[in-house]
């Protein structure tokens, strides 16, 4: 089992998030996780991750930052220490509150690389609006 420092990873970088559970294989970046994908994501305060849904289970672990979260019908603050569950097909969103650096980690499944993003519905999109 590999282990390795998160700066080890830094050539999967994709704007502000780092792709930890892929390699740099002789064709480019593969998923070394078939079952599953992992990022590490740092967002700046008042950026955010717009209302989306997608054939994939995810699952958000909060590091640092507030923010607002979406999942299904329902919007929370979460901080350190929060976990947010997104199941399969349910719109979700996240929002940075506040001045410090959102870090989380985000897992998939299956792998985000599968499973392609889709605008939320136009009643999630009013909702977020409102946040």
């Amino acid at each position: 089992m590999p282990i390795q420092k998160i700066t080890d990873f830094i050539h999967n970088k994709k704007g502000n998030s780092v792709l930890l559970s892929a390699v740099k294989g002789s064709n480019g970046t593969i998923d070394s996780i078939p079952e599953m994908s992992v990022t590490y994501v740092e967002l700046q305060p008042g950026e955010e991750v717009k209302p989306h849904t997608h054939n994939r289970a995810e699952v958000y672990v909060f590091l640092t930052g507030r923010a607002k979260v979406l999942t299904g019908s329902e919007i929370k603050e979460v901080t350190t220490g929060d976990v947010a569950l997104a199941p399969i097909g349910t719109a979700h969103a996240i929002k940075v509150i506040g001045n410090e650096t959102l870090r989380f980690y985000a897992f998939n499944s299956p792998p985000a690389s599968t499973c392609p993003v889709v605008p939320a519905s136009e009643e999630h999109l009013w909702k977020w609006r409102s946040v």
